[in-house]
């Protein structure tokens, strides 16, 4: 609901003010420097309010290349809290070059209000996807922005299809991705920007076709003092149709969503990062608290 959302919002910018005590991490640290090796361990709450009754997934690209499916009751009037559980990996390879892996998991849990003023409810926990990847430092920041460019692809991912069946998927989905940024000492600019290719998925005369997207990130980073820095920005998507059993359940369509967040490194190889994220569309709204550590070793 959308006050469970304006307090996701709060509590991020609360806590970010709690912090305040607390060297302003670089943006280096979307790169993982040549025989360096980063555990990252991510955790997100994202809470949907669903208004329209065809809408069958929301996809939430992911600024790794990787994308979150959340499958949708199929009922309008529908509040979902959905817990994603993810580890990444990341090692450079070469001196410009790393290559990363991520694993998801997740746990649900739908209310659906149907005609009747009848509640249903339904609670779900699975294996997620498993993505593998490459982010390549093309250019090194001077005079003109830094560039780094990368892709990935999911080798499997569980889905869900309209019977309730499920099954893994494999090399269903995949995305090609940039990164830019630029520093006026103590603010930092940077543009994202991420094309996510999604496969047709088929189970016995089924089938899940989900929406191609393109998503373009602005975002401002200040660093505060030398061990923390927050962030804010927005994220406009664009997306194709989807698709389930050859009929169409949400139509191509943009929208756009706040950012803020905030980074702070608790030590020389331990940084944590937390944002809160809210988008409002005619399909559905959302609210995510988005929560990392990032252990250097």
């Amino acid at each position: 609901m959308l006050q469970n959302q304006i307090k996701l919002l709060l509590i991020s910018f609360l806590f970010s003010l709690t912090l305040l005590h607390a060297k302003p991490v670089s943006v280096d640290e979307i790169f993982t420097q040549r025989q360096q090796f980063k555990i990252l361990a991510s955790f997100s709450y994202i809470n949907i309010n669903r208004k329209e009754l065809v809408l069958s997934t929301i996809s939430v690209p992911q600024a790794n290349g990787s994308a979150i499916q959340i499958p949708c009751v199929s009922h309008a009037n529908v509040n979902q809290d959905y817990l994603n559980f993810g580890l990444q990996m990341r090692y450079g390879v070469y001196k410009r070059v790393e290559l990363f892996t991520i694993v998801n998991a997740f746990w649900q849990n739908s209310i659906a209000h149907v005609n009747g003023g009848g509640i249903v409810s339904q609670n779900r926990g699975d294996f997620g996807s498993w993505n593998l990847g490459v982010l390549v430092q093309a250019k090194k920041e001077g005079k003109a922005p830094s560039l780094f460019v990368g892709g990935s692809m999911d080798l499997l991912d569980q889905t869900m299809f309209s019977n309730n069946s499920k099954a893994l998927q494999y090399f269903k989905g995949f995305s090609i991705f940039a990164t830019s940024f630029y520093t006026i000492d103590p603010i930092v600019l940077l543009l994202q920007a991420n094309f996510r290719l999604n496969l047709n998925k088929t189970l016995d005369g089924l089938s899940i076709n989900n929406a191609e997207t393109f998503t373009l990130s602005p975002m401002v980073y200040f660093a505060v003092n030398p061990y923390i820095s927050l962030n804010c920005g927005i994220k406009y998507q664009y997306k194709t149709q989807d698709s389930m059993d050859g009929v169409m359940v949400s139509p191509q369509g943009s929208s756009l969503s706040y950012v803020f967040g905030v980074a702070y490194e608790i030590k020389a190889k331990l940084i944590f990062f937390a944002d809160a994220e809210y988008k409002n569309t005619s399909e559905y709204s959302a609210g995510a608290l988005n929560i990392t550590l990032s252990y250097r070793i």
